[in-house]
């Protein structure tokens, strides 16, 4: 039983550590100090406000559309489209004015 007990905890130590390792490992996409300039996001943050806003509607439109039994695929597939029209939308802005996607959150 005590045998057991070790190798069970050895085990869950050894799976913390290598979370916490590969935690450690990964960059934050923010990292680069492209989201360090805060006038630069307050700028792209009022430019795509509007259809951000869209997005989030459509989004919702979208859960409320997989909630349903009667589950429409041609409504789906066109929300699907144009939520990731908008999505392209917003992505056109953040590059031009070079802000990572993960700087708008």
């Amino acid at each position: 039983m005590k045998k057991q007990a070790m190798i069970v905890t050895a085990l869950a130590m050894g799976m913390l550590s290598v979370g916490a390792i590969s935690a450690s490992a990964g960059n934050s996409c923010c990292s680069d100090g492209k989201c360090t300039d805060r006038q630069l996001i307050q700028k792209v943050v009022q430019e795509t406000a509007g259809t951000a806003s869209i997005l989030k509607a459509k989004e919702i439109q979208q859960r409320e559309l997989y909630g349903f039994d009667g589950f429409d695929p041609e409504k789906a597939a066109e929300l699907e489209s144009e939520i990731q029209v908008l999505k392209n939308k917003i992505k056109v802005v953040e590059e031009k004015f070079g802000v990572s996607s993960c700087c708008r959150s």
